[in-house]
């Protein structure tokens, strides 16, 4: 458990952080939470909202859209570059038009193939209201993909600030992290 103990003879005094007293309590929550989702504008930054498995290698750009489909495992297996769609209805949702890679358990739609420049996109991105911690971060950067992760951080986990690396096999950009199982959301500020 985090925090710190002092021993004086047989008396143990323990300090928990409140950052890990808030976490145990949010935790069980968040599970609750997330299936609510909300859509939330942001300012994508195309050359880097991408990871290598989700934009098929960087083929595609201009993240469009995410919507979580762990269902479609079945049918296109763990990763899937479907290529373009014109949209429609899937999953139950309102999928829009544009290149469409699946990368379990989500379906991520991107607006062009190819990279575009460096001008900034703004984007309706349906994602759940968690990934910005509740709107604390802006300007979504990245979003990486890693289910084995729920099992150290939960379902719900506002990890704060990190310079970025590798992460999960893929390579994580500088930023505040939000976990939000099965996803990283890496976003540029913090409110």
């Amino acid at each position: 458990m985090p925090g710190c103990s002092v021993c004086l003879g047989k008396v143990r005094f323990s300090y928990v952080s409140p950052q890990y007293m808030f976490q145990r309590l949010v935790t069980p929550l968040a599970s609750l939470t997330i299936a609510a989702t909300a859509t939330i504008a942001l300012d994508v930054a195309p050359a880097t909202a991408q990871d290598s498995t989700t934009s098929a290698n960087s083929r595609y750009s201009g993240l469009v859209q995410v919507m979580t489909c762990p269902e479609d495992r079945g049918t296109y297996g763990e990763y899937n570059d479907y290529g373009y769609w014109g949209g429609g209805a899937w999953c139950d949702q309102t999928g829009e038009a544009g290149y469409w890679v699946y990368s379990y358990p989500n379906w991520y739609v991107w607006e062009r193939e190819g990279h575009s420049t460096n001008q900034k996109i703004s984007a309706n991105i349906s994602l759940p209201e968690l990934a910005s911690a509740n709107g604390s971060y802006y300007r979504l950067e990245q979003i990486l993909t890693c289910a084995a992760d729920r099992n150290t951080y939960g379902d719900y986990n506002d990890y704060g600030y990190w310079s970025g690396g590798s992460w999960c096999g893929q390579t994580g950009v500088e930023g505040y992290w939000v976990y939000v199982y099965p996803n990283w959301y890496v976003w540029q500020g913090a409110r």
